[in-house]
């Protein structure tokens, strides 16, 4: 403190001289009491409240646009490496690679229609059609504010739900990126994986849907689910907004549980490992499956 400074007047030492509650402060910090240990177990439970409680950052525009642009620039490319007669293959789900795109294209112009996007010319070839409406559907929200991306949409999906726009692109980025495997599988090439960074958000996309996909009655508890590998994360869900403990801790690969989200793993025999209530492990292995776009 500088000599120059001075309190009504005076120098700081005469101040806290003649200042009976400065004095009593000074000399607190002067001579502290003994510190008080915590309990071991207030740093879990802060922490557990924190997770529970804790809404996740809001994701921004380039956020959503970059890995929808990159599954984009990926299905585009295998689509033209395809043959004639790999546009025939077929896939349990949607009957052939071609039914599949067809069936992108319309989950994807939910999104479109809403962002005010002229319908797709239905006499294109299933690829032009798939990748135009994608394109210009990508150049909207690229321009879009973030005022836009907190706007609530139709989530594609057999389970009707609505969220912010920015969950919707990652849900088309989640699509886009599962569609793509199945055209692998079906054209014997190898699987691929996104980013790291985008299959944790996948991963966060499909975890704050679970409670909503669990049936049967609310319970008051939460799940914590570890996802190791890359993209991997910790997350602590409440399964009602009365939850009140964790009741189980589930562990399992990041990937994998996006595989399974979009319900390309049987529930039956996903690995995974878990500590607690292991019906109520069980059953959120099975909500998961449930959330997939088909």
């Amino acid at each position: 403190m500088s000599d120059a400074y001075l309190y009504n007047g005076q120098r700081p030492d005469d101040h806290v001289a003649s200042c009976p509650d400065c004095g009593a402060a000074v000399a607190l910090l002067d001579q502290p009491g003994t510190a008080v240990e915590p309990p071991p177990s207030l740093r879990a439970a802060v922490l557990s409240m924190a997770r529970r409680r804790r809404s996740p950052a809001a994701v921004g525009v380039a956020g959503v646009a970059t890995p929808y642009a990159e599954q984009v620039a990926v299905m585009d490319q295998l689509l033209a490496e395809l043959s004639a007669p790999q546009w025939e293959a077929p896939i349990a789900r949607h009957g052939t690679v071609r039914g599949l795109v067809e069936h992108l294209t319309a989950n994807d112009a939910t999104v479109a229609a809403f962002m005010g996007l002229p319908g797709r010319d239905e006499g294109a070839p299933a690829h032009r059609r798939w990748r135009e409406q994608a394109g210009s559907l990508l150049e909207r929200v690229s321009a879009s504010s973030e005022v836009l991306m907190g706007v609530e949409v139709s989530l594609a999906g057999t389970r009707p739900a609505r969220a912010p726009l920015r969950q919707a692109m990652i849900q088309r980025t989640f699509e886009t990126w599962t569609h793509a495997d199945d055209i692998r599988a079906a054209t014997d090439r190898s699987r691929a994986a996104p980013r790291p960074e985008h299959v944790h958000m996948i991963a966060e996309f499909g975890l704050a849907l679970l409670p909503r996909a669990m049936k049967g009655p609310r319970r008051d508890v939460s799940a914590t689910v570890v996802l190791t590998g890359p993209g991997g994360g910790t997350w602590t869900i409440p399964l009602s907004p009365a939850s009140d403990h964790v009741a189980v801790l589930i562990s399992a690969d990041a990937v994998g549980f996006c595989r399974l989200l979009a319900d390309r793993w049987p529930p039956g025999s996903f690995p995974y490992a878990a500590e607690g209530d292991p019906a109520l492990a069980r059953d959120l292995i099975r909500a998961a499956a449930t959330l997939g776009c088909d």
